[in-house]
């Protein structure tokens, strides 16, 4: 199973999802009370491959994560 690895101390929103070459970068915008979820995918090739949101809990946000780089990885091991 895929698992993100997120960061800790300044690396806090950065992450790597684990046996890929994947990396993410979490977000938020809105106020304390009324957060909406966010994230960057990249790759050791580019930079940003895709901004996605926004997902009303972190964990919601995290499930598409996995499934983002799930699709992309099945994609570029079938070219």
């Amino acid at each position: 199973m895929i698992k993100i690895s997120w960061g800790k101390g300044s690396g806090f929103n950065l992450g790597r999802i684990e046996g890929t070459d994947y990396r993410c970068e979490r977000y938020w915008l809105g106020d304390r009370d009324n957060k909406e979820h966010w994230y960057m995918l990249a790759d050791s090739h580019l930079t940003y491959l895709c901004a996605k949101g926004p997902f009303s809990t972190p964990e919601e946000r995290d499930k598409h994560i996995i499934k983002e780089v799930e699709k992309r990885h099945e994609s570029t091991n079938h070219r």
